[in-house]
């Protein structure tokens, strides 16, 4: 029994003190080895037994480093995207209103701005201005062409979906009873006119409400936009509607374009024209952006009615990759038309923390067919600064031109604004090629 149990321990011991089958000695490459393809491992080497020629040596074979798969159905880690305009998106400065505003972000309660925007449009007269024009002919102050302008500033990005109730609801009161001018006063003249419609008109999917009043009513001189801060719009039918417009006498003076004007305001904008001018002096109304972008001057006839790249750019309407931000230094950049779509649209020197110099291509196109000079738009803007008084302003090149209808640069003209100076090296129908030099 001794013995056994000591036969059986002295093989135990062997087995556990045996080195590898390649043998006692330290495997080195090319030494020579006893079987084809037998592998060892030493020093974190692999190496393998290969028959060269006559001869069996071990050859370090090279271990494939493993790279991690992702699990099925997990969708790969991708680090996010820098974004090279962050320094260009001005922030709201302290002058900024709390229903519109130019800098960024664009105010969370306006409304959407890009894909199908469903528009409930209910239509209402009083005792003391009955519609004497029908339904058809009344929408047809705004339908199609406002539709249509979105559809021309968005590039295809928005749809301006009308759903008209034609009819003429009667109002509970006399016009002169109803005013626009205070907010609580608008607010209770739209939830009387939708109270009207409810029984007849769907609101469930309306993400924007026009009440169109008989446009001959004179009492109402102006339609403003409704354009409520966040939860103080009106609820039907469990519906919440915080945007939209109300029209008024004005309507047939401005036409189609009063809508997206105002609707405009619902999205965000703001006003371009002055709050503060002189009654005898018109042209001193439209002196901070002239006759450039209906936020200022709002007819179809005017020398450039057209949205600014920066009003496009905040609304979604322009990826920031169409916007240079050029922060100092020079560069030669060529600029495609703000008219037609595609291509690099502006370039945006940021001066301060709300202010900055932008700088775009303008064509006679489209609703702009009108203009006077074609070319290089420079303005400046300044986000602290609030709506009416001047937050945007189109540098203005030529004396005695109020409207600024020449400030555009030609080819071979230039514009020195604080520290940047832009020259205008070659124009196309394609679009402008511009210098811009940013001194520090």
């Amino acid at each position: 029994m001794f013995r056994r149990l000591t036969a059986v321990a002295s093989t135990a011991i062997l087995i556990l003190f045996l080195p590898a089958a390649s043998g006692f000695a330290a495997v080195k490459a090319g030494t020579t080895c006893s079987k084809a393809g037998q592998s060892t491992s030493d020093s974190g080497k692999k190496f393998v037994c290969t028959k060269t020629g006559k001869k069996l040596t071990w050859i370090l074979k090279k271990i494939p480093v493993k790279v991690s798969q992702e699990s099925p159905g997990t969708t790969p880690v991708v680090p996010p995207a820098v974004d090279l305009t962050a320094e260009c998106k001005l922030p709201n400065g302290s002058g900024a209103r709390p229903d519109v505003a130019i800098g960024w972000p664009r105010i969370a309660s306006r409304m959407n701005t890009v894909g199908v925007l469903n528009v409930k449009v209910i239509m209402v007269d009083f005792s003391d201005a009955v519609a004497t024009r029908t339904p058809a002919q009344a929408f047809s102050l705004i339908n199609p062409k406002s539709a249509e302008i979105f559809t021309e500033m968005s590039y295809g990005r928005t749809t301006y979906k009308f759903d008209p109730a034609l009819k003429w609801y009667r109002m509970s009161q006399p016009s002169t009873a109803y005013t626009f001018h205070t907010f609580d006063g608008q607010k209770s003249y739209i939830q009387e006119a939708v109270q009207l419609a409810s029984g007849e008109v769907d609101f469930s999917k309306t993400d924007s409400l026009i009440v169109l009043a008989n446009p001959d009513a004179t009492h109402f001189d102006n339609g403003p936009a409704f354009a409520p801060l966040a939860g103080s719009g009106i609820t039907i039918k469990g519906n919440y509607i915080g945007n939209g417009a109300t029209s008024g006498h004005d309507l047939n003076n401005f036409g189609a374009i009063w809508l997206n004007h105002e609707i405009s305001h619902s999205m965000g904008l703001v006003d371009l024209y002055a709050f503060n001018w002189d009654a005898k002096n018109y042209d001193s109304i439209f002196r901070f952006t002239g006759d450039f972008s209906y936020m200022s001057n709002s007819i179809l006839t005017s020398n450039s009615p057209g949205l600014l790249a920066w009003e496009r750019w905040l609304l979604g309407w322009l990826d920031d990759s169409q916007i240079i931000c050029q922060k100092s230094g020079e560069k030669t950049i060529t600029l495609s038309p703000i008219e037609s779509s595609g291509g690099v649209k502006a370039v945006m020197i940021p001066t301060g923390k709300y202010t900055g110099v932008l700088i775009e291509s303008r064509r006679a196109l489209g609703i702009d067919k009108n203009m006077v000079k074609q070319g290089v738009l420079v303005y400046t803007i300044d986000t602290s600064v609030g709506s009416g008084y001047g937050p945007i302003q189109v540098q203005n090149v030529q004396p005695n031109d109020p409207r600024l209808r020449l400030s555009p640069l030609a080819s071979g003209e230039s514009l020195t604004v604080g520290n940047v100076k832009i020259s205008v090296t070659a124009s196309d129908s394609a679009g402008d090629t511009v210098n811009v030099s940013v001194r520090s």
